[in-house]
């Protein structure tokens, strides 16, 4: 199963529970703080300005709206950090730490 797959079966709203427009407006409005919340924590970690430029560096395994995903799917239907995994074709751990670090509550923090 491709992310593409992945991402179609679980923005259905029997799984995260949201229609598709809602789901994209919600997308639409915590991407932003999303995006800003990672930064803060990369200032703070650095301990100054960038030393690379934008986009350059690691990438994330699973981009902001996989990882909305994903947190609505597992909190409304229990499905495990493995079985997320399987669908996404990442490690559990990788499911684990997009729940566990960018929750909602911490991107309203």
């Amino acid at each position: 199963m491709t992310i593409k797959q992945a991402r179609a079966a679980m923005s259905h709203p029997a799984f995260c529970g949201l229609s598709r427009q809602h789901l994209g407006e919600l997308a639409a409005e915590l991407a932003p703080r999303w995006v800003a919340r990672c930064e803060s924590g990369r200032h703070g970690r650095r301990e100054g300005d960038r030393r690379r430029e934008a986009g350059e560096g690691p990438k994330h395994e699973l981009v902001f709206i996989d990882r909305l995903l994903v947190t609505r799917v597992h909190r409304r239907t229990g499905l495990t950090h493995e079985a997320l995994g399987v669908l996404y074709e990442v490690g559990s751990s990788t499911i684990g730490r997009a729940i566990r670090l960018r929750t909602l509550e911490d991107v309203f923090a």
